[in-house]
């Protein structure tokens, strides 16, 4: 039985403790959270019946000498992920993170090297790989019968209010790392270099804040970019569509296919070049896609079983702090392009100026000045399209 602490206690928090109790391998031992009234109330909420068995504390320090801990999950702000994730790995503990994986590169190689040293585990939390249609999908892909990808076009557009940042840690380059892109839009950049295997060669990218008057960073943004595969991409996000789409167009060799709302279309030449259907070859597609089996679970329940897996078996997670590196080298490389209004070439250096957290802030413009600072919001947390498809 794997004994598990949860750090933080926010919207995403309570994600993480309804996922681990799903999983029969894992009991839940610790809530730490700088608000213990939190705790309680999931505490009462969600395990009454181990309330007395269940540690609460405000500061995660008294949980790192715990025997009794070998699993952590980390659901804080995006500024605080590298000193608790490091603190954790160094005492024995595996660590299972929320995304962002951190602020910088410079902060991400640190937990990296940190995972390497400690022998622990550290795996990155990206819940929508784990949907049934694009687990599916990246099957198909990878086994080759949609041929090679020419373009893709990724839609990933969301819907806050204007007063969304008004959480304390939001809103600002140095205590969340950058904006749209950087928290909801990092679904779908792994989502991308995911199903492509790796960073494009380029981006060309321009970006904006247009509604969200209390972020320093954007809400709107536009990508064009190449693969090392010649393939070519397009990539839009947004915090202000109130259709809330977020989608996949994958145009193939040998079919063009959609996710996460599965879409299939195969089509033919006719002796003069014009398009006709190719509904034989759709058929059988499809018959593949659907044959497929599904695990039965999904998003973040999927998330947590398969990082038990991983640190069972002794591997690596199945999203490793490298694919969450990935993800923050691509956004960070999205907002240069953006700030400087030119191409950016892929890796970034470490003498890139946006590889430390002080670059990273003195690079960006400051849409608007944060002045409104609360400690906490009511309301309930959606996750995205993905989720009903």
């Amino acid at each position: 039985m794997h004994k598990v602490a949860i750090i933080g206690t926010g919207a995403i928090g309570r994600t993480h403790i309804e996922a681990f109790l799903k999983d029969t391998r894992c009991e839940i031992k610790a809530l730490c959270s700088r608000t213990v009234s939190k705790c309680h109330a999931l505490i009462d909420e969600l395990m009454s019946e181990r309330k007395d068995e269940i540690t609460v504390t405000d500061d995660y320090h008294t949980l790192l000498d715990r025997d009794d801990i070998d699993i952590v999950s980390i659901a804080l702000p995006p500024a605080l992920h590298k000193e608790v994730t490091i603190a954790f790995l160094k005492s024995g503990k595996n660590v299972l993170l929320e995304k962002p994986m951190a602020l910088t590169l410079s902060e991400e190689d640190e937990m990296i090297n940190a995972e390497r040293e400690s022998g622990m585990k550290l795996g990155i939390i990206f819940q929508n790989r784990y949907y049934h249609q694009i687990q599916k999908a990246k099957k198909m892909l990878d086994e080759g019968y949609f041929g090679k990808v020419l373009s893709v076009d990724v839609t990933s557009h969301w819907f806050r209010g204007s007063n969304y940042h008004n959480l304390y840690w939001r809103g600002t380059w140095g205590s969340e790392g950058g904006g749209t892109l950087t928290s909801q839009g990092v679904h779908q950049v792994d989502m991308l270099l995911w199903f492509m295997k790796g960073l494009p060669e380029t981006i060309t990218a321009i970006m904006d804040n247009r509604t969200h008057t209390n972020s320093e960073a954007e809400d709107e943004g536009v990508a064009i970019m190449r693969f090392r595969n010649r393939a070519i991409a397009s990539f839009s996000v947004s915090l202000s569509d109130m259709e809330e789409t977020q989608n996949f167009r994958f145009q193939c060799e040998k079919a063009a296919f959609t996710i996460p709302e599965w879409s299939l279309h195969v089509k033919k030449a006719q002796p003069n070049g014009y398009p006709e259907e190719d509904r034989e070859e759709e058929e059988r597609l499809q018959h593949i896609f659907d044959s497929i089996p599904a695990d039965g679970k999904e998003g973040h329940d999927a998330a947590v079983s398969r990082f038990i897996d991983a640190v069972e078996k002794g591997e690596s997670a199945d999203a490793t702090p490298e694919d969450g590196r990935n993800a923050t080298e691509f956004i960070d490389a999205f907002y240069l392009s953006a700030a400087k209004g030119t191409s950016v070439t892929l890796p970034l250096g470490k003498d890139n100026p946006v590889y430390t957290k002080e670059g990273l802030i003195a690079s960006m413009p400051k849409f608007f000045t944060k002045t409104i600072s609360t400690e906490s919001q009511k309301g309930t947390m959606t996750l995205g399209s993905t989720v009903s498809k």
